[in-house]
């Protein structure tokens, strides 16, 4: 090796650690956020020992107390602490590189996503490519035929830009306003049919699509299972589901129960939804084993993937519909909280050690 190339890989680990540490800072002001609100908003303290445990476990696992906060957020939420869960920060920082390398920005695009997936549970009925409309055989159409891929009686759809996310990059209009105009001032886009949701969702809140986010995982031996899901609402001035305008509740079990307990994104607790007032307690989402299966499957085809975040609806009829999948940072800290661990036996833990660490 070169003086140089000695220069430049120490100027890369330089560069790889201040970003690492500005990723930690960053997940420490939100995870001390949320202990405090967790304090304020209901009387639990996170008490010495929970916070002893969790710097202990930091320090010992994943080498830094640098991962610590998420642990303490966790511990007051589960009411003790546990062993085994994935710090957040780590997750984004360490193991989704490893695990998802670069393909895990590949859900990014939704122009995409159909020739990666190739399901019919996408709403997709159309695409904005450079300048040119397609359908979902990729032939080229005319815009005013767009209307004609609705199912009868609809005339919105929804236009979600490549590269966005959490509810961003979204719009809603009509196909009278669909046009190679329109488009180019999102650049490459997908076009989707409206779902109507199950009535199941319609009795907590209407106005959104409620999505479930289940997230699957390639085990060891090779097979897939999903390993935790909730169910996200939106509030009473949400179009659609927006990441940092949500109720979340965890899904407990393999039927689909949901928990007495929800949260907003600040990490509010509610027995209720906070806008309409119906509980969560024995509440059961409808077909949500057929949701799992369908996830599961897709993601067993796609083996490159060590995990993946599906946002899944369930509509009018019963049918299962893919929103997104997310494979950069499909976040684990609200699961890992409320139901968690999720994710023992996979050796993430051990990425670290084996010196895998990216910034």
């Amino acid at each position: 090796m070169t003086v140089r190339d000695v220069i430049k890989t120490a100027g890369e680990r330089t560069i790889a650690s201040v970003r690492g540490r500005f990723f930690d800072a960053r997940h420490r002001k939100e995870a001390m956020g949320a202990v405090q609100t967790i304090e304020r908003h209901t009387g639990q303290r996170l008490t010495k020992a929970m916070r002893r445990n969790a710097d202990d476990y930091a320090v010992s696992v994943f080498g830094s107390t640098r991962f610590a906060p998420w642990f303490y957020v966790y511990a007051m939420i589960s009411g003790r602490f546990q062993e085994g869960w994935i710090p957040d920060n780590y997750f984004g920082r360490i193991v989704i590189p490893a695990v998802n390398g670069g393909l895990r920005f590949v859900p990014d695009y939704k122009t995409f996503s159909n020739i990666v997936l190739r399901t019919e549970a996408l709403p997709d009925i159309a695409y904005y490519i450079e300048g040119v409309f397609y359908d979902r055989t990729m032939a080229a159409i005319d815009a005013r035929h767009i209307r004609d891929l609705l199912p009868a009686g609809q005339n919105d759809v929804f236009v979600k830009q490549d590269d966005s996310g959490r509810g961003s990059g979204v719009q809603r209009i009509s196909c009278d306003a669909l046009n190679a105009e329109f488009c180019r001032g999102i650049g490459n886009c997908v076009i989707q049919s409206p779902i109507e949701q199950h009535a199941f969702f319609d009795e907590i809140i209407t106005g959104s699509v409620a999505t479930l986010r289940i997230t699957t995982v390639r085990e060891p031996d090779g097979s897939f299972r999903h390993r935790a899901a909730y169910l996200r609402l939106g509030r009473s001035d949400t179009a659609w589901i927006q990441a940092d305008n949500t109720v979340q509740a965890a899904v407990i079990n393999d039927d689909g129960d949901l928990d007495a307990i929800g949260y907003t994104q600040d990490w509010r607790c509610y027995t209720a939804h906070p806008d309409t007032g119906v509980p969560f307690e024995n509440k059961r989402i409808p077909k949500f084993t057929n949701a799992v299966t369908t996830c599961v499957e897709l993601h067993a085809k796609r083996p490159q993937f060590a995990i993946i975040g599906w946002d899944v609806a369930i509509d009018r009829d019963e049918k299962i519909k893919i929103i997104e999948w997310n494979a950069d940072h499909p976040g684990i800290k609200f699961s890992e909280a409320t139901t968690g661990p999720c994710f023992r036996g996979l050796g993430w833990e051990n990425i670290r050690t084996a010196g895998l660490e990216t910034p």
